[in-house]
């Protein structure tokens, strides 16, 4: 239930963040009134469900997330279209794709997106989540639930006629709308301040391969530097191995002829000892 709560809200975030970059402007991309996406809430428990035990194969892993997503976009996308009579994304303008539902690039988005949330961010949301004290957690996952079930209602085109009658309805759609516009706006102007940053710091290609070929230089001079003093370094170990060789040939000749010079004394002192 947490994860459905945090992916909901996360896939939100997203959808925000992808827009305000596309369109330069805060765009609630949710289905909902709310600040959560319940298709990706439901679609990455499916995706955790169905392919955690194939996880170690990175190459299984990227063709099960990305056949799972698209199959459930596509019946997301047909549903919903049928449903409330709303697209919530249409690929109608990308090639190959299957009645605006579903397209080719994006399966390759979702399965990458899922290779990344599998290795990476489940592993860590799962940590985060057995962090949480349970009195908290039931509080929280309550408020989120109950906001998420009524926005549910109220969004169905049935009771959507009946707003004008209930003031209590508008009152709800209304609120709910609002404090997702105000998280919404904030995660927008932060997107649009970074994106403005990278512009104005941008590194054009050119700079890029200058920089690249300066660093290559200095990692060539380093290593030229580096292999020059290993090879001073070893000419001068075989020069003390040398030395160390020659002193140690002239020590053992002195030393053999000091054995011979100590055979010769004893030698002589056994005659005259024996005469």
């Amino acid at each position: 239930m947490f994860y459905f709560a945090i992916y909901s809200f996360a896939g939100w975030c997203g959808e925000v963040v992808f827009a305000t970059v596309r369109h330069g402007k805060f765009v609630n991309r949710g289905m909902l009134h709310g600040a959560y996406c319940p298709i990706y809430g439901f679609g990455l428990i499916t995706v955790i469900v169905c392919l955690t035990p194939i996880k170690d194969s990175w190459l299984l892993l990227f063709a099960g997330s990305a056949v799972l997503t698209t199959v459930l976009e596509f019946i997301t996308g047909f549903v919903l279209d049928k449903l409330f009579g709303r697209r919530w994304w249409d690929y109608s303008d990308k090639k190959f794709n299957i009645g605006g539902y579903i397209c080719p690039q994006f399966t390759v988005v979702w399965g990458l997106a899922c290779l990344l949330i599998m290795k990476v961010v489940q592993p860590a949301i799962a940590f985060a989540v057995g962090l949480i004290w349970k009195p908290l957690g039931i509080a929280a996952l309550c408020l989120f639930y109950a906001a998420i079930i009524t926005d549910v209602i109220l969004t169905f085109p049935e009771v959507k006629k009946l707003r004008n009658e209930i003031r209590l309805i508008d009152d709800l759609e209304k609120q709910l709308t609002a404090v997702s516009d105000a998280i919404g706006s904030d995660l927008s102007d932060k997107t649009a301040q970074a994106v403005e940053f990278t512009k104005e710091h941008r590194i054009t290609a050119k700079e890029m391969q200058k920089r690249a070929d300066m660093f290559k230089a200095k990692l060539e001079t380093a290593s030229d530097s580096v292999k020059q003093r290993n090879s001073e370094r070893l000419s001068e170990l075989k020069g003390n191995a040398s030395n160390a060789g020659r002193s140690l040939q002239h020590a053992l000749t002195s030393l053999t002829k000091s054995c011979q010079n100590l055979k010769q004394s004893i030698n002589v002192f056994t005659r005259h000892s024996v005469t």
